[in-house]
C-alpha cells in the first residue's frame, strides 16, 4: 500500500531530468514550499497511520503534491488543496465504516461455524470420503481466519489521494478476501451447507455403526457356531476311536479265543507239551497227539506186515529148495506154484512200501504242523505273559491288539494307528531292569542307530519305519509298517523247496531294496539277510526288514570295504567268509548281501543251506565251516537251470575281491525281466 502512494505522487513529476536527486529530498522541498521556508530539512511530527501503513514514511510526505514539473521549489508557496483532502478522507471514512461492518459480520460466520464444530462430534473411524470432506470444511475455516487477519494488517488510514488508486486497491483487496473466506458462498449458505454435511454425515456414521453392530453380532454368532463344530468334532472323535477300538478290541479277542481254541484242538491231533520230572529236575517234553500215534500205529503195523511177508517168502524160497528133487510133474506144479506167490509177495511189499511211504509224508505234514503249532503255542504263552497284552492305546494313538512274535529284548505287536487308520507293527524294546547302565546305554543308542538308518528309507521292497516314541523309563517302541503275509522263513517251513520260478521273483526283489540301499548318498550294508527278515505283503510283495546289524558306508571309505567292528554278530548260515576272520579287522562292502542273497537263493531252490546246513552255529563257528566253503555244490535233485546255478556261484564266489557287489550282479541276465 505504501509503494502505491509513493508511486502516486511520483507520477507528478515524469518529466523530471534529474534523476540523482533522491526522494526524501523532493518531499523535503515540497515541506518547505508549504510552509513558505527554504529549508531541506523535514520535520518529523508523529503520524497518524492505520495498522499496515509503513513507519519510515512522513505523514506530511503523504499529505503534500506537487503540480510542477520543477525541481526548485524556492520560487513558489504551494498551497494544500482543502476540497480534495476532504474528499479524500469523506471517502476513506465510508471504506473503514464499509470495512468495519464487513468484520462483524464475518466474526458472526467465524462465531456460527464454531459452534456448529463444537456441536458435531464426527467419528474418526468414517470412510475416506468423509474425512475428504471435513478437511475441506477446515481448510475453509482456516481460510476465512487468515483473512480476518491480514484485513488487520492492511488497515490503512483515511488520506486524501488524487485518482483514488488507494481506495480501489483496498476494496479488491476486501473483496478477494471474502471470496476467499466464503469459497463463492454467502454466510448462510455455508451454515446451511454445513448443516446439511454434517447431517449426511451423521446419517452415514449411524449406517456404518448400524452395519458395525450386524458384523460384530454375526462375527460372534460365528465364532460360537465355529467353537461347538470344534467341540462336537473333538467329542465326535472322542467316541469314534473309542468306537473303533471298541471294535478292534472286540476282534481281537475273537481272534485271541479263536486261536487257543484251536490250539487246543490241534494239541489234540498232534500233541502238547508235557513236564517230565527227573528227580529235581523238572523238563519239558513233547506228547505227540492222537493223529500223529494213529500214524506211528499204521507205520509200526506196516513195518510188522513187511516183516511177515518178507519171512513169508523166505519161507517159501527155502520150501522150493528142499523139494527140488520131486517128481518133473509135481515140480512143474510146484515152480508155478512158487513163482505165482513170489509175485503175490512182491507185490505186496509194493503195496507196503507205498502206504509207508504216504505214511511218512503224512507224518512230514505233521511234523510242519506240529512245528506251527508249537510256534503258535509259544506265541499264546509269550502274549499271556506280556504286560502290554490288554489292548493298551500307546502314545494316544497305537492300539495294541494281538502279539505277532517276541525276540531276544523286544515284543511285535500288531497294532492300529487310530489317526492315519492303518494296520501297523508296534516293535517294543525293552530293557532288562537287572541290566547295568552301561548295557542299557549301549542298547538305546543301537535301537537309535536303527531308527537313524531305517527312518529314512523308503522303497516298495523295504519295510518303512514309521514313528518311534518313549513309553516309560525302561521301554520304548518303533512303528514299522505291517505285513499281513508270512514271512520267507515260515513259508519254506511250510515247503522247504520252491519252484524256480518263485524263487526267482524274491530274490529279483531282494536285489530291488538291496540296489536302493546302495545308491544312496550313504549307502548301507544290510548284513543281515535271512528268510525271517523277509517278509510279505498280502500282495505277495517282498520285502526287507530288521536293520539292527545295518552298516553306513562313510563317503571316505575306500574300494576295500569299511572294517568290521560287530565280528561276531549276525546269522551264520549266510555271513560269507571274510566275516569269519579272526586274523586281523575284516573289512566289508556290500559284497556280503551279495553272498548272504546266493544262500537264501540256494535255500529256496533245494530245500537246504549249501553250507553247516544241520550244523548249530557254534559248531559252524568251532569247525570253520564257513572259512572252508571254497566251492559250492549242487545236489542232482530238484531240477534247477544252469543260468540258476551260475547266478548262485557268482554270489557265492569265495574271494571278495572277485564277488561282484550288489549294482554289478544286479545288472546279471538271470535278474532281466524282459517278453519274450
Amino acid at each position: 500500500m505504501s509503494d502505491d502512494v509513493l508511486i502516486h505522487f511520483s507520477s507528478n513529476s515524469s518529466n523530471q531530468s534529474d534523476q540523482s536527486n533522491s526522494l526524501p529530498t523532493k518531499i523535503a522541498l515540497l515541506e518547505a514550499r508549504m510552509v513558505g521556508k527554504g529549508s531541506a530539512t523535514p520535520q518529523q511530527t508523529g503520524p497518524a497511520k492505520f495498522s499496515g501503513l509503513p513507519e519510515s514514511l512522513p505523514h506530511e510526505t503523504l499529505l503534500s503534491s506537487d503540480d510542477s514539473d520543477d525541481d526548485n521549489g524556492g520560487e513558489f508557496l504551494i498551497q494544500a488543496n482543502i476540497q480534495k483532502r476532504r474528499k479524500l478522507e469523506e471517502e476513506n471514512s465510508s471504506v473503514v465504516s464499509e470495512h468495519v461492518e464487513l468484520q462483524q459480520l464475518f466474526q458472526v460466520v467465524d462465531d456460527t461455524r464454531q459452534k456448529i464444530e463444537e456441536g458435531s462430534d464426527i467419528s474418526k473411524s468414517t470412510t475416506d470420503s468423509n474425512r475428504k470432506k471435513s478437511r475441506r470444511k477446515g481448510n475453509c475455516s482456516s481460510g476465512g481466519g487468515r483473512g480476518s487477519r491480514n484485513m488487520d494488517q492492511t488497515k490503512t488510514p483515511a488520506f486524501p489521494s488524487s485518482n483514488g488508486q488507494l481506495d480501489s486497491s483496498y476494496k479488491k483487496n476486501v473483496c478477494a478476501m471474502d471470496d476467499t473466506r466464503n469459497n463463492g458462498c454467502t454466510p448462510l449458505e455455508e451454515i446451511s451447507s454445513l448443516h446439511a454435511k454434517v447431517a449426511a454425515l451423521e446419517e452415514e456414521l449411524k449406517r456404518v455403526r448400524e452395519e458395525n453392530s450386524e458384523i460384530q453380532q454375526l462375527h460372534q454368532m460365528v465364532e460360537k457356531e465355529l467353537k461347538e463344530i470344534k467341540d462336537a468334532d473333538q467329542q465326535m472323535k472322542t467316541k469314534r476311536t473309542k468306537v473303533i477300538s471298541d471294535l478292534l478290541i472286540s476282534v481281537s479277542k475273537a481272534e485271541r479265543q479263536e486261536a487257543r481254541i484251536r490250539v487246543r484242538q490241534e494239541s489234540l491231533r498232534l500233541g502238547n507239551v508235557g513236564v517230565l520230572r527227573a528227580g529235581h529236575v523238572i523238563s519239558e517234553t513233547w506228547e505227540d497227539g492222537q493223529a500223529m500215534k494213529d500214524i506211528n500205529v499204521q507205520l509200526r503195523n506196516l513195518l510188522e506186515m513187511k516183516e511177515v511177508v518178507e519171512r513169508q517168502r523166505k519161507l517159501l524160497k527155502k520150501r522150493q529148495s528142499d523139494k527140488g528133487d520131486g517128481t518133473d510133474s509135481d515140480t512143474g506144479v510146484q515152480e508155478e506154484d512158487v513163482l505165482i506167490q513170489e509175485e503175490i509177495y512182491k507185490s505186496r511189499l509194493a503195496s507196503i512200501k507205498r502206504e509207508e511211504e504216504m505214511l511218512m509224508r503224512e507224518r512230514d505234514r505233521y511234523e510242519l504242523e506240529k512245528g506251527r503249532l508249537i510256534r503258535e503255542m509259544k506265541r499264546i504263552r509269550d502274549e499271556d505273559g506280556s504286560r502290554f497284552n490288554n489292548f493298551q492305546i500307546l502314545n494316544h494313538r497305537y492300539a495294541l491288539l494281538n502279539l505277532l512274535g517276541k525276540g531276544g529284548f523286544s515284543e511285535v505287536f500288531k497294532a492300529f494307528d487310530l489317526v492315519e487308520y492303518r494296520y501297523v507293527a508296534c516293535k517294543l524294546h525293552g530293557l532288562n531292569a537287572n541290566w547295568s547302565e552301561d548295557k542299557k546305554q549301549s542298547y538305546v543308542r543301537h535301537a537309535i542307530r536303527e531308527y537313524n538308518i531305517h527312518k529314512s528309507l523308503i522303497h516298495r521292497n523295504i519295510v518303512r519305519l514309521w514313528d518311534i516314541f518313549e513309553i516309560d523309563q525302561n521301554t520304548f517302541c518303533t512303528v514299522l509298517e505291517y505285513s499281513c503275509g508270512k514271512d520267507l522263513d515260515a513259508i519254506l517251513k511250510a515247503s522247504p523247496i520252491l519252484p524256480e520260478k518263485e524263487a526267482r521273483i524274491i530274490i529279483f526283489q531282494i536285489f530291488q531294496g538291496l540296489v536302493y540301499l546302495n545308491k544312496r548318498p550313504q549307502k548301507i550294508i544290510h548284513y543281515d539277510l535271512k528268510p525271517g527278515n523277509v517278509l510279505f505283503d498280502e500282495f505277495g510283495i517282498a520285502k526287507v526288514t530288521d536293520f539292527g546289524l545295518s552298516k553306513i558306508v562313510e563317503d571316505d571309505v575306500g574300494s576295500q570295504g569299511m572294517e568290521l567292528t560287530s565280528q561276531g554278530a549276525g546269522t551264520y548260515w549266510y555271513l560269507p567268509p571274510e566275516c569269519f576272520e579272526l586274523s586281523k579287522t575284516p573289512l566289508i562292502s556290500s559284497k556280503v548281501d551279495v553272498w548272504s542273497a546266493g544262500i537264501l537263493l540256494y535255500q529256496m531252490l533245494f530245500g537246504k543251506r549249501p553250507f553247516g546246513h544241520d550244523q548249530s552255529q557254534e559248531r559252524i563257528l568251532r569247525e570253520d565251516t564257513i572259512i572252508k566253503a571254497r566251492k559250492v555244490e549242487f545236489p542232482s535233485r530238484p531240477s534247477v537251470s544252469n543260468e540258476a546255478k551260475e547266478f548262485i556261484r557268482r554270489c557265492l564266489t569265495y574271494n571278495q575281491v572277485e564277488r561282484p557287489d550288489v549294482l554289478t550282479i544286479a545288472q546279471d541276465p538271470y535278474l532281466m525281466y524282459t517278453k519274450k
